[in-house]
């Protein structure tokens, strides 16, 4: 879509963004008169001093964009006061049917919509598109209402009727209606009920111009029948309601059918899939009450198969020969992509595999050509034949795979046969080609997992298996459960397709083996990889998928047309509005309005109407993705793999927690190939602040083995976590800014000295490194910040980029080519120094708020005097904003009972000791609430923004600077805190009556750290939350300076 215009009045001074930016903000709030003046908060706070003016900043240069809302809000709002009211009453509408119990607004879902803010030159455009389009559409609309009115519309509903009598006499039936069809009898297998007889599936499956013969619609060509009852009759004899009956039978549980058999007035729709001139026709047919939809295909008959025409698949023996041209296609017509094939170091110039022809393990050189086994061990390896030290010259003895002098799994002899018939000789098999009783080939093996799998020309994946002796469905003895549904209808051959390739393939997403820690990287590792379900052969690449049942569409794209999922869009569309309607940036306008994209509706369901106020249109519009089930890589930022990969890894269960970070390694090789970073403990050094921001989904458990990573990793941690993206697709935001000094021993700073030498630096400049680290404690020398975030030369050749269709910052550089990344790297050469001591101890120096778990029940709010020196992290706050949408481990923040941020523990919070005073919260980063386009400040203001120099600037001015260079910030201090229920999303919530209204850089990345001490005297920390919190009111509660040791 088209960039909207700037919208609301500019809250930062565009000036203070530059290098020496102190991002001074003023609250969008009404300016005082005698009768309405805040009441002021009379505080002195030296870092930074709260302000004792309330000023209202305007820049001449970004003055408030008009949006065709009337006079100027400022000029519309009489009072302060009335604004908040409205806030107010916005934030305490009750819940609806307890909609705020479960967020339907996920960030996954928000990273599908795109959400704007129509302006007034938006508005005016698409009058006048209407204007010029009205009278086309009209005459398109009787147009096609004259199309459909040729034709009588015939339903069945018990017997085949016409919707209008009437009128239907001088017309004629549609192209796909019988009037008087041949009536076979009952015991033939191409019989048709009197319901299904009288539909020509020749004519559905061959035109393309039926759009204006749909019995109900002008504008499509949909069928539909009240014979959901026929098709779910077990008894019935008809051959189309069995092909229907069959395949719901094999995707709905027994219980949705028992209640949709139970409808009396069920219907069914027949549409088609229309995927172009050089694609085969298909139906879609879709029920009333089932969530199921059946995918019918033409079976290929002799010829030429056509693009998406139907292919027989056997029970009881997989058409291996399909799957050599997929490879062949594969390999020969497809581009080779980046980031694709992870080289075998030097340790790995040869490697052990199984020589499928002689039968034994053989050692080969590197590279080679060589299929992979990805499968569960299961609970009972123990018993399976493995290579040890002891059984090594066993299976390196020929044709001890194939003589039965041992037991071999059947997986793993299916995997013979197949790596055999699709021309490999060489198969490699974890189990069987690394020595599992020496540590040091294992450790060596398993740090490349992303070349083993990556180099392999395929991956044979047991998809279906518990363990080894399940074999691979339809090889050798081991039959496919489920059989594909094809009958014979008027003469056409026709199959239920096995999986709808818009679709997550269920059978794979919900197997088993998709639950596994080892098997993540062997999926998202693997160039190539089938799939062997209890259905077919399901082939992915990094082009898209081919079925064994469907004929591919190309040779060159395998991907499927992706639609815009809007009946998923229309799911979500009220908790959509509500979620827009109560977004705590946008409450400067309690009213809203809503267009949304693909549902033909203005809606003012949850609008707060105040006739003296504006009110905008908010626009919605689904955004069509194509997910394959493997990690994003192309077109995306190294940030956002690594955050996808860590969401979807720690999902998975592990036999064996000390394999946290070894069945990871491989993703993490994939993500820094070609790359100058590393990771520690999972986490990444390229965007190590960020990183550190994990949150808890799911109750987690911490990892104590002998070495586990420490507490700050998530790796530390056994249950599911992720990382918060950006929030809607096309949101205002930019990524963290560090806050915190790093440290390290004295011994870094000479890694950093001897790299400005090797560049050529000036011998004033190294002295004058060396000598500000003199300067620090004995024990721990401060880091070079310009080294660690690339600020020591602004020229060195990175391009800040836009991605409009995301309205997304990111950088490029020619070192890396067709890379994304959300913040400049270390370049090549450039020595990466740890963050972290060798025990894995992270030391740094960070301001800090003592938080303590406080009753709200019990706690009444405190407007005056500010004097506590600690926040409160909410317990017992039912009634209070948003706690109804709460999990157990999330809770909201405050300070003197005005709510501030947002917090997850990652520890159980029957853990934590009330009474103690062991716990902080510590600043990490600054960042921003996501905002809805267009950003406050204004287009070029956004794009403009350099987020090196706003590094820069927050550091060194704002955060360490001078206290007189610092923001200064705005307390309100006549506003009763927030009631009510809401919903909450993990972003940060806050009095608006208190504080000031959100814009950039007006968050803190906090974590909240335990104090533990040694029976030694030793002291740490270690992490047990992690949160949001207002800017303000975490320098109201006067944080102090402290050095952190965090394990």
């Amino acid at each position: 879509m088209d960039q909207p215009k700037d919208r609301r009045r500019l809250k930062l001074e565009p000036s203070k963004l530059g290098p020496s930016a102190n991002n001074d903000a003023s609250p969008q709030k009404t300016p005082d008169t005698e009768d309405n003046k805040p009441k002021e908060t009379p505080v002195s706070v030296s870092q930074p001093d709260l302000s004792t003016q309330h000023e209202t900043v305007e820049s001449e240069e970004f003055k408030r964009p008009n949006l065709g809302l009337g006079p100027s809000h400022e000029a519309q709002v009489e009072e302060r006061s009335l604004e908040r009211e409205a806030q107010e009453k916005q934030r305490d509408q009750p819940d609806d049917d307890n909609e705020c119990k479960e967020n339907p607004m996920s960030d996954e879902n928000r990273e599908l919509i795109d959400v704007w803010m129509q302006t007034e030159d938006e508005a005016r455009a698409e009058e006048e598109d209407n204007v010029m389009t009205r009278d086309n559409y009209e005459a398109n609309f009787k147009e096609e209402v004259a199309l459909h009115n040729l034709y009588k519309h015939h339903y069945f509903d018990e017997q085949w009727l016409l919707y209008s009598k009437e009128t239907s006499k001088d017309r004629k039936d549609e192209d796909w209606f019988i009037h008087s069809p041949t009536v076979l009898e009952a015991t033939d297998p191409q019989y048709l009920c009197d319901m299904c007889r009288h539909v020509d599936f020749t004519v559905l499956f061959t035109h393309r111009d039926l759009k204006p013969q749909g019995n109900n619609d002008p504008s499509t060509a949909c069928i539909e029948l009240y014979g959901l009852s026929r098709v779910l009759n077990e008894k019935s004899t008809c051959s189309f309601c069995n092909l229907v009956r069959e395949a719901i039978e094999q995707q709905c549980t027994a219980e949705e059918l028992a209640k949709a058999r139970q409808t009396k007035a069920g219907k069914i729709s027949i549409d088609i899939l229309d995927d172009g001139p050089d694609c085969a026709l298909r139906l879609e047919v879709g029920f009333s009450h089932l969530a199921t939809k059946v995918i019918m295909q033409r079976m290929t008959s002799e010829g030429e198969p056509f693009a998406l025409q139907g292919l027989p698949v056997r029970k009881d023996a997989a058409d291996i020969t399909r799957l050599c041209n997929w490879i062949r296609t594969c390999e020969g017509s497809h581009p080779k992509l980046h980031k694709s094939i992870h080289a075998f170091s030097p340790e790995m110039e040869t490697l052990r595999v199984i020589d499928v022809d002689e039968g034994c393990l053989v050692t080969v050189p590197t590279p080679c050509r060589y299929a992979c086994l990805s499968y569960v061990w299961g609970k009972n390896v123990a018993s399976l034949v493995h290579l040890t030290l002891e059984t090594k010259a066993t299976l390196e003895s020929p044709g001890i795979f194939s003589n039965g002098s041992i037991v071999i799994s059947q997986t793993y002899l299916d995997a013979i046969k197949v790596t055999r018939d699709i021309g490999l000789r060489y198969l490699w098999i974890d189990a069987l080609c690394i020595v599992q009783d020496d540590d040091a080939e294992k450790a060596i093996i398993v740090s490349q997992m992303a070349a083993v799998y990556g180099n392999a020309v395929i991956n044979i994946v047991a998809s279906t298996n518990f363990s080894p002796d399940g074999g691979l469905p339809g090889v050798g003895s081991t039959p496919r459960a489920r059989s594909q549904v094809v009958k014979q209808i008027q003469g056409l051959s026709v199959g239920a397709v096995f999986h709808d390739s818009r679709q997550p393939y269920h059978e794979i997403e919900d197997a088993i083996w998709n639950s596994r820690a080892w098997t993540f990287q062997e999926r998202h590792l693997s160039q190539r990889a089938v799939y062997f379900t209890a259905s077919q052969l399901y082939f992915t690449c990094p082009h898209g998928t081919a079925c064994e049942d469907t004929v591919p569409k190309s040779t060159r794209d395998l991907k499927p047309t992706v639609p815009v999922d809007r009946p998923k869009f229309e799911e979500v569309i009220y908790p959509l509005m509500f979620y827009i309607w109560s977004d705590p940036t946008q409450t400067e306008f309690p009213n809203k309005r809503f267009k949304l994209a693909g549902t033909g509706t203005e809606s003012d369901t949850l609008v707060s109407t105040r006739e003296e106020l504006p009110t905008p249109t908010y626009r919605a519009m689904p955004v069509a993705a194509y997910r394959s089930g493997t990690l994003p890589m192309e077109g995306e930022t190294l940030w956002k793999t690594y955050r996808e990969a860590v969401n979807m890894y720690t999902k998975r269960k592990m036999t064996w927690q000390s394999d946290a970070i070894n069945a990871f390694q491989g993703v993490t090789d994939l993500i820094s190939q070609g790359v100058n970073t590393t990771f520690w403990y999972g986490i990444p050094e390229f965007a190590f602040d960020q990183a550190l921001l994990w949150y808890p989904q799911e109750p987690l458990t911490r990892r104590t083995y002998l070495g586990a990573a420490p507490s700050w990793s998530w790796a530390g941690w056994e249950g599911h976590t992720k990382y918060r993206g950006r929030g809607w697709h096309n949101a205002i935001a930019v990524a963290p800014f560090n806050v915190v000094h790093w440290l390290t021993h004295p011994s870094s700073i000479g890694t950093v000295v001897r790299y400005l030498v090797a560049r050529g630096d000036s011998p004033e400049r190294v002295a004058k490194i060396v000598q500000a680290a003199k300067e620090q404690p004995k024990s721990l020398n401060s880091w070079v910040h310009a080294f660690l975030y690339q600020l020591e030369d602004l020229d060195d050749g990175w391009k800040d980029e836009k991605d409009t269709s995301r309205n997304e910052l990111y950088f490029s550089h020619p070192a890396y080519p067709g890379l994304r990344f959300t913040y400049p790297i270390n370049l090549p050469g450039k020595p990466l120094l740890p963050r972290h001591l060798p025990d894995g101890t992270l030391p740094f120096t960070a301001r800090s708020v003592e938080a303590r778990f406080t009753d709200m029940s019990t706690t009444a709010h405190k407007s005056m005097p500010v004097e506590d020196e600690f926040l409160q992290i909410g317990l017992n706050d039912a009634g209070k904003y948003g706690s109804g949408s709460r999990r157990p481990w999330e809770f909201a923040v405050y300070h003197q009972g005005y709510r501030a941020g947002f917090l997850s523990l990652n520890v159980p919070l029957s853990s934590i000791d009330r009474a103690s005073a062991s716990y902080r919260l510590v600043a990490m980063s600054r960042d921003m609430v996501p905002q809805i386009a267009p950003p406050p400040c204004g287009w070029d203001f956004y794009w403009n923004l350099n987020p090196r120099r706003m590094q820069d600037s927050v550091f060194f001015d704002e955060e360490w600077g001078r206290p007189e260079d610092r923001r200064k910030w705005t307390l309100f201090t006549d506003s009763e805190p927030g009631r009510g229920p809401g919903r909450e999303n993990g972003d940060p919530r806050w009095d608006l009556g208190r504080y000031e209204t959100p814009a950039i850089n007006d968050v803190y990345n906090v974590l909240l750290l335990e104090n533990k001490t040694g029976e030694n005297g030793e002291w740490w920390e270690e992490r047990i939350g992690v949160g949001k919190i207002h800017v303000g009111a975490f320098w109201i509660a006067r944080p102090v300076i402290e050095k952190f040791a965090l394990r």
